[in-house]
């Protein structure tokens, strides 16, 4: 599973640190700065979990202290966990930064790995956010179940170094990417001491994350069988057999996992969908069900190459917390779990730099103006990285701000005979069938939409697939948003069906955006849906076309409802397909 672990774990605990005093579009290239010293030391939790907080687990954690606090020399503190698949360990180099910048760092195992007893409860608030509730207290000066030795029998040494803004209530942040940025979102809805979340590349909706429906017909859609199979497989072999033996309780019912956890994937596997309690318990463990309990300051920042939780994740966390008045700000950056690298200058997960990477300032001023009281620039309401611009150094020149989401307006296409046309729609007449779409049996061939910066071309068998192309374009078009295909085919039953964007170049080759695809459910003939495909950063240059694939199935999805025929025709009540295009 070492693969699962590159992919989903390391890119997950992605963390910064910055005291910069503007962010670095604001900022030379500077010398290093000469950093302070600090000690470790771990520590061993003894959390009381559960809706009834009944139930014990030990969490294993990690203290950062910078050189020269103490009762009267006080600092803000950092709480920081590991993505799936991670420990401590994970964030050992961006917590030593955090210390020589001036914070107190705990980074801790999550629930079920890296040490930490328990199952995995997916950022479970009744869980993971207890838990780090718990670990709040510890911040704040109270050591009742905290020892310094695995056997729990030595108790640590009261903490007296971490800022109080009143008895028991700490300064203190929290910050983590994919599974730790679920988990500092849900530990806000639980505990009003933590003062502002830092969320990178997570969820909002696990349900609709793992099993999508553009259509939005339908609570999920057909299942991610690659992250899904991976998930399940990483978290019941991770913990080894040690932890087993260590804690027996994890191999009871659902090997490592909480109970839900192996209804789903039963429910998938027989049916190809979750049922009513699975999807329940799938959305318990979402922020979708919990943001009207968060009212801290909230930055959120989410990967344009990222198939497991899209752009679109991050957008629906924001306007909920916008609606509600709570402070947000946003970030899309190049990268996300299908590409944990980066542009040069824009983020170094290994190594963030706030003097010379982009968005290593944008989260360090965040952190610096909520826990350090710093006058310094929030940055944007919204930002977004550019692949299509050219830079030197810092990647600022790449990202446009912008102080709205979303930006720019519509732009409206015409689906006629294999062409998207703006103006005057065609009056001949055409027609075209996807045949048997949503089949189990896999009629588009290539590889899952995780390794789609491979160039290897998907390949449809004939008359399982719908290409619809605009002519070469006289200019330029930006994108920025979620593209919308409206439809209203024929179908002979229930289908599913599953879109994607592509950007045809002049040779003829047809690249889909990061392989980002829109499973759509259609639940009867000539009934209108409107497909809303993952939101994009992407320009389409001169002399390329814009275009558009329906298929039956898609190497990255476990079918879906169906199979059934799907007609595309002139006499169909609407056939239009619009991209939101940047100023």
């Amino acid at each position: 599973m070492k693969w699962l672990s590159t992919v989903v774990g390391a890119t997950a605990t992605a963390l910064v640190v910055a005291t910069a005093p503007a962010h670095a579009a604001d900022l030379p290239v500077l010398a290093p700065q000469s950093f302070g010293d600090f000690s470790v030391q771990t520590r061993y939790f003894d959390v009381a979990v559960g809706p009834d907080r009944d139930q014990h687990c030990t969490v294993v954690g990690d203290i950062y202290v910078p050189e020269g606090l103490g009762p009267d020399n006080r600092a803000p503190a950092i709480l920081t966990s590991n993505g799936f698949g991670g420990s401590k360990d994970d964030q050992a180099g961006a917590a030593a930064r955090f210390a020589t910048h001036g914070y107190v760092v705990l980074s801790y195992s999550a629930l079920g790995f890296g040490g930490s007893t328990c199952k995995i409860y997916f950022a479970d608030p009744d869980y993971d956010g207890i838990a780090a509730s718990d670990l709040i207290g510890y911040l704040a000066g109270d050591s009742e179940g905290v020892f310094t030795d695995a056997a729990r029998s030595v108790q640590a040494p009261v903490l007296d170094v971490v800022r109080l803004d009143a008895p028991q209530d700490p300064r203190v942040g929290y910050l983590g990417g994919s599974y730790a940025g679920a988990t500092g979102l849900a530990a806000a809805s639980v505990d009003s001491r933590l003062d502002t979340v830092a969320s990178m590349i997570t969820w909002n909706d696990l349900a609709r994350s793992l099993a999508p429906d553009g259509a939005g017909r339908r609570s999920v859609g057909p299942v991610k069988s690659v992250f899904g199979s991976a998930f399940l497989a990483a978290g019941a072999v991770l913990t080894g057999p040690g932890g087993y033996a260590a804690d027996p309780a994890r191999a009871q019912g659902c090997p490592n996992y909480a109970q839900w956890v192996c209804d789903a994937a039963s429910a998938f596997a027989a049916n190809r969908e979750p049922d009513p309690g699975t999807l329940a318990a799938m959305r318990h463990v979402s922020p979708v069900d919990y943001l009207d309990r968060v009212d801290v300051p909230v930055l959120l920042t989410q990967g344009q190459k990222d198939s497991l939780f899209s752009l679109d994740e991050a957008a629906a966390t924001f306007e909920t917390l916008r609606a509600r008045g709570v402070e947000t700000s946003m970030v899309w950056h190049s990268w996300g779990h299908n590409d944990r690298k980066g542009y040069p200058g824009e983020f170094d997960i290994k190594a963030p730099d706030p003097f010379n990477q982009h968005e290593a300032a944008l989260v360090g001023n965040w952190l610096d103006r909520h826990l350090k009281d710093r006058d310094v620039d929030p940055g944007p309401v919204f930002t977004y990285f550019r692949d299509w611009v050219p830079y030197n150094g810092v990647a600022s020149p790449a990202y446009e701000e912008s102080d709205t989401f979303p930006v720019g307006t519509r732009r409206t296409f015409d689906v006629s005979n294999g062409t998207l046309s703006e103006g005057i729609a065609s009056n001949n007449a055409w027609a075209q069938t996807i045949r048997d779409a949503g089949s189990p049996m896999h009629t588009t061939l290539g590889l899952p939409n995780i390794a789609a910066e491979v160039p290897v071309p998907r390949v449809s068998l004939p008359g399982s697939a719908a290409t619809w192309t605009t002519a070469p374009l006289a200019e330029p078009v930006d994108v920025v948003g979620a593209p919308e295909l409206s439809i209203s085919p024929t179908v002979s039953g229930p289908a599913t069906v599953f879109v994607t964007v592509l950007d045809v170049a002049p040779n003829g080759a047809r690249s889909p955006i990061h392989g980002l695809v829109a499973p759509a459910v259609l639940t009867g003939s000539s009934d209108p849906a409107t497909i809303s495909l993952p939101s994009i950063v992407h320009r389409f240059d001169r002399g390329h076309r814009i275009g558009v694939d329906i298929t039956a199935s898609d190497p990255s999805f476990a079918g879906g409802p169906g199979p059934a025929d799907v007609t595309f025709s002139s006499t169909d009540p609407i056939n239009q397909f619009s991209l939101p295009v940047a100023p």
